[in-house]
């Protein structure tokens, strides 16, 4: 069987240069051991399929429907190689990722140390923005991105679920009263966040094991999670942040829950990459860092 397959894979290349002996020159063999394969084959398949003269060299009909199929196996064997050396390969050159700011300034930064210790040939470049980039235009590897992924372009390996509360200091608690329902909201400064799906002046809530929104009004507005979370702590208002963003401020009394028990929101954290075959070594290796830290720390996301 694998003389037959050596054989069609030679017969391939015969066609394609139109010659025995360049295809010799090319193996390092004599042109007989060339045309002793390509016979070998023919009378394997009981078919002629070439047809030989002093100068020149066609394709019968059955060999011309034959090459066809060996072309095809031809495009196996090359993808089944790719396949391989992305397992084999020491990843090196560029890794550009794609990072929102809680990413890419808190997670991020430990994760790369530990890749960049690994793959010491490597380089990694990071753009931090809470808007969604472009994967392909942009020219980013990766990008770490919440919520669903809608672009069919796009692979995505979930990371972790990230679950969001309300917040609020205890000052502005006290100047204004806690919320004891989602109606008391009303009365209340709610900071906006820039980036949501259902738009800055809309809460995406879950509310009785139910997706939900809350309409809101605030005086302020951000494009950054982070400036939100400042802000809740000098009093400015009741933000909806992740847990993970501020588990200190909450672990020191600068921000308190708020609603806890009626509203919050899971949003799935998620790697993309372009939807490729063959994912290179140096993406799926940073993606599978990346999972098991994500793993490890899942405690903090809740």
């Amino acid at each position: 069987m694998m003389n037959n397959l050596d054989d069609m894979l030679l017969f391939a290349q015969v066609v394609k240069l139109k010659s025995f002996r360049a295809v010799a020159e090319q193996k390092g063999v004599a042109s007989s051991v060339v045309s002793k394969h390509i016979s070998r084959l023919e009378q394997h398949l009981g078919v002629q399929l070439l047809i030989r003269t002093t100068r020149k060299l066609s394709l019968t009909e059955a060999g011309e429907e034959f090459f066809q199929h060996c072309q095809q196996l031809e495009s196996g064997v090359a993808l089944a190689e790719q396949a391989v050396s992305q397992h084999a390969e020491q990843p090196k050159g560029l890794l550009r990722i794609a990072a929102p700011m809680i990413s890419g300034q808190y997670f991020l930064p430990g994760v790369i140390d530990q890749y960049l210790k690994q793959y010491p040939q490597m380089k990694v470049e990071m753009a931090i923005k809470d808007s969604f980039q472009d994967l392909i235009d942009s020219g980013f590897d990766l990008a770490i991105r919440t919520g669903t992924l809608s672009d069919s372009t796009l692979r995505a390996r979930k990371l972790v679920n990230s679950r969001w509360y309300a917040y609020a200091s205890s000052e502005y608690l006290e100047l204004h009263g806690i919320p004891e329902s989602l109606s008391d909201l009303e009365g209340h400064n709610c900071l906006e966040f820039h980036y949501q799906e259902t738009g800055a002046n809309e809460w995406p809530v879950t509310v009785k094991g139910q997706p939900d929104s809350i309409k809101i009004s605030g005086r302020f507005q951000a494009s950054s999670l982070v400036s939100l979370r400042e802000a809740a702590v000098s009093g400015m208002g009741v933000a909806f942040m992740p847990v993970y963003l501020v588990r200190d401020q909450v672990s020191n009394g600068q921000l308190v829950p708020v609603l806890q028990e009626k509203i919050y929101r899971d949003v799935g954290i998620y790697a993309i990459y372009p939807n490729i075959r063959y994912v290179p070594r140096k993406i799926s290796a940073f993606i599978e860092m990346l999972a098991e830290a994500y793993e490890e720390h899942c405690c903090a996301f809740h």
